[in-house]
């Protein structure tokens, strides 16, 4: 007999934090977008840097720069690409229609907000 409680209470308990653990699912994703790596080639165009997919899509990258000799580094100054190298950048691709003015051949509207972005 106390065999059948148990397992009565086990299941009756495991329902419960599967409905809880759906839940939680359900609130922590709402809203956060998924990191994706993306591949293609580093691009520039008026000194603003791009990673270009074989698609033909432009997308701009914040917070990375352009140096003077048309490569593409990190904010902090680590050199990661020249131009026509092809790279993959980790992170999030979204769109905002605000921004810099100084990117006019291609844009800001399609941006990866990259945690890391590599040469290969």
């Amino acid at each position: 007999m106390k065999t059948g409680k148990l397992r009565n209470l086990s299941t009756a308990l495991a329902g419960t934090m599967l409905s809880l653990a759906s839940v939680l699912t359900a609130s922590g994703s709402a809203g956060a977008a998924e990191s994706t790596t993306y591949y293609g080639t580093y691009q520039k165009a008026d000194g603003c840097p791009y990673l270009v997919t074989s698609s033909g899509r432009h997308y701009y990258l914040p917070g990375y720069t352009v140096g003077g000799n048309g490569g593409l580094y990190k904010s902090g100054g680590g050199f990661i690409a020249y131009p026509g190298w092809r790279i993959q950048a980790n992170g999030t691709a979204y769109t905002s229609s605000g921004g810099t003015t100084l990117c006019t051949s291609w844009g800001t509207y399609y941006r990866i907000r990259a945690t890391s972005i590599y040469s290969y």
